[in-house]
């Protein structure tokens, strides 16, 4: 009989984590997950010699929910972190009823309210993640948009830069470049569209002083609104979110 696997992470900043809260949202075949404020769990079925390769998943999983709840949570959220904590074997086990009781001392200043706007990223960041399990570009882009959200001035430009780019390689490639003549015609832009993010992205790759000057006097949020557009238009296409 197979064992059952629960690796535990822990979100952070935990203050920001206070109505995070979804039970049983499966991620990817297999694995399900469920979140209790800055608590995520991660849960498999399978035998005990495939332990490490259910952890290296379950890590892949918790990283992947983060970096799509950058995006889902965009322009206005908080970015979150996730830390691997702590994993279990049970073995030899059927599947039966958890009961899960919550009894952190925050519960006595704030209850939990499943329907806060803060809840709302996560519920949906963990849709993208199912969405977009198998796809090693979209978790490279998400990624990117994770950092370029987090990163300062010069290198939030290199990577939202990196976003597009890592878009504009899912349609196809002309001289190691992507073929953005392809992906325009799928998204309905045109190059000019996406000029002002390459320029930054060429600025903050071949960095000198007069470059940091000129990307500091960037609109960072201008930037990051394009490089969120492309992820957008790609997720729709691909039929991860619904066309809006």
């Amino acid at each position: 009989m197979p064992s059952y696997f629960t690796f535990t992470f822990r979100l952070r900043p935990w203050e920001y984590c206070l109505h995070l809260n979804f039970d049983r949202r499966e991620l990817a075949p297999g694995f399900g997950a469920v979140c209790v404020r800055d608590h995520l769990w991660i849960s498999c079925r399978g035998e005990t010699e495939q332990y490490e390769v259910a952890r290296a998943i379950a890590l892949h999983l918790a990283r992947t929910l983060i970096h799509s709840h950058a995006y889902c949570s965009y322009p206005g959220g908080t970015l979150l972190d996730v830390e691997p904590l702590i994993w279990s074997e049970l073995k030899d086990s059927e599947v039966r009823e958890t009961v899960f009781g919550y009894m952190h001392p925050s519960l006595e200043t704030a209850q939990f309210q499943p329907g806060h706007p803060d809840n709302t990223p996560m519920l949906l960041a963990a849709d993208v993640a199912r969405g977009i399990h198998g796809s090693p570009s979209l978790w490279f882009a998400l990624a990117d948009f994770h950092v370029a959200r987090r990163e300062p001035v010069p290198y939030y430009a290199f990577y939202a830069y990196r976003v597009l780019e890592d878009v504009g390689f899912m349609f196809g490639t002309v001289d190691d470049h992507p073929d953005w003549d392809v992906m325009n015609a799928a998204f309905k832009t045109k190059k000019e569209h996406w000029d002002l993010l390459i320029d930054a992205g060429t600025r903050a790759r071949h960095l000198n002083e007069q470059k940091l000057r000129e990307l500091a006097a960037m609109d960072s949020q201008e930037l990051l609104n394009l490089s969120h557009k492309a992820l957008t238009l790609v997720l729709e296409q691909r039929g991860v979110i619904p066309k809006r």
